[in-house]
């Protein structure tokens, strides 16, 4: 079962509360909002506040323009002109501090780890079962974790606000290693205190758990080149037995599949709920026709994405959309048209291709991968190439590629030891991945950015770095901009 995103009473008063700035949370108690004196009472209390800290995940940008991961690599343009031009400098690789783009992911992941550093404050103070307490700062602590790799992938090393008690108003910028650092402590942290996934119960299934927490901490053990930490971390989850890849690729992006066998944590939403509770981000990449069961069209994949898959790889069509199409049943008398997609004449096809939607395209229920069991196969397959166990490395991979093929033995054939193992993880996470927000930033952990985005206008002395937002710079003294800005 889905995480209810309507909210109650409780958690709109929590809402309220973590809206505020620091300071005036910190300074007073204004009338009608409740403080921490008066909130933070109950078990109830505590699990509102917790589940305030993932709301976050459903911001617009976030959400609807997820894609801003993708256009920003060399797997999709934005498409469509002038439109949506708030994404134009982002896609050319040449953002301005002054874009709002850059200033609202900013202010949206510290949001988050504000409302996270809410929770670590004031729960451990409340009366109440040790198990769920342990739960909810266990999920605080991952989530504060996540926002802050959202942070540093973007940014670099980045302010580290870690309470809301006599916080800093004007924190300086940590270095990347200290970033680093940090979110190891807290994932080691949420992995001693979060249940297994099947441990949850029904009405949990959905939170995070110590499989997500785990995957992350291996990726951030991959941003740093600690192959053998990540190796490590990586095998418990596949040990644990609580993941498996979903039989048929093209079932993945499904909503009946929401929180299945390959899931590790993705953003619950819930059908035909407000818009700040349901899924937009079909829509908005959902190809453009000007009709009421189609979208914005927003995310085309380029003809080099398409060129990576090999012949006949069954993941294609259900990544791109292309000429002549059938997106899903429901729309078979309208098949797709490259005219749709000007720039690419392809549109993306994950969360959209097979999926009805009716007149729900903008308030979908389906789910937002963040983390799935193939991500951490790959990354583990990385890692193990890296501390020489090719074997190993060889094996994880041709494990994603065999749930690629099905039934079809004469196709996708098994990677050897022989072959180049590299450049087989870097094309396997490539096709498996695409249009998920992964590749500009594997591009960059690699080296490999300015050879494969320079024509794009990747400029090598960014070090593939956002910059930091110029309101940021403004109100904050101890801030310094990123090079190259």
């Amino acid at each position: 079962m889905k995480i209810n995103r309507i909210i109650s009473a409780l958690l709109l008063c929590i809402v309220l509360l973590v809206t505020m700035s620091c300071e005036d949370y910190l300074d007073k108690s204004p009338n009608g909002v409740i403080s921490n004196t008066s909130f933070y009472k109950s078990k109830n209390d505590a699990i509102a506040a917790v589940n305030a800290s993932y709301t976050i995940l459903q911001d617009f940008w976030l959400e609807n323009a997820a894609f801003e991961k993708d256009i920003i690599s060399d797997d999709a343009v934005k498409g469509h002109g002038v439109d949506f031009s708030a994404l134009t400098n982002l896609e050319n690789l040449n953002p301005f501090p002054t874009d709002g783009v850059i200033s609202s992911l900013w202010g949206d992941y510290y949001r988050g780890i504000l409302k996270c550093n809410l929770v670590l404050d004031n729960v451990p103070n409340i009366q109440m079962d040790q198990n769920t307490k342990d739960r909810i700062l266990g999920e605080a602590y991952f989530l504060r974790a996540f926002y802050y790799y959202n942070l540093a992938i973007r940014w670099g090393g980045v302010p580290l606000v870690k309470t809301t008690i006599n916080a800093d108003k004007t924190p300086s910028r940590a270095t990347i290693e200290e970033t680093w650092a940090f979110m190891e402590e807290d994932l080691t942290k949420a992995i001693e205190k979060l249940p297994q996934k099947s441990e949850l119960s029904s009405e949990n299934i959905g939170r995070a758990d110590k499989g997500a927490a785990q995957s992350l901490l291996g990726n951030v053990y991959l941003f740093q080149k600690k192959w053998q930490d990540a190796f490590n971390v990586f095998q418990q989850v596949i040990n644990s037995g609580e993941y498996s890849l979903q039989p048929n690729f093209g079932d993945l992006f499904k909503p009946e599949f929401d929180n299945g066998v390959e899931v590790v944590f993705e953003t619950q939403y819930k059908g035909g709920a407000p818009f700040d509770f349901s899924n937009g981000f079909n829509f908005w990449v959902r190809p453009r026709n000007g009709s009421t069961i189609f979208g914005l069209g927003f995310c085309m994949p380029t003809q080099n994405l398409v060129d990576e898959f090999e012949v006949n790889d069954p993941r294609l069509k259900y990544t791109v959309i292309r000429d002549g199409d059938i997106i899903s049943d429901e729309v078979k008398d309208f098949p797709f048209k490259k005219e749709w997609a000007p720039e690419t004449g392809m549109n993306c096809g994950k969360y959209v291709v097979g999926i009805p939607v009716g007149n729900l395209a903008e308030r979908h229920e389906q789910n937002l991968k963040n983390i799935r069991y193939a991500e951490v196969l790959l990354g583990y397959a990385e890692a193990a190439f890296q501390i020489g166990n090719k074997s190993e490395a060889v094996a994880k991979i041709n494990m994603v590629r065999a749930r690629a093929r099905g039934t079809n033995s004469g196709i996708l054939p098994d990677v050897t030891i022989a072959n180049d193992i590299f450049a087989a993880i870097i094309h396997e996470r490539r096709v498996e991945l695409a249009l998920e927000g992964k590749r500009y930033f594997d591009l960059v952990r690699w080296g490999l950015a300015e050879q494969k985005l320079g024509a794009k206008g990747y400029k090598a002395g960014r070090k593939g770095l956002y910059p930091i937002p110029q309101g940021e710079l403004d109100t904050n003294p101890n801030l310094n901009q990123n090079p190259g800005y």
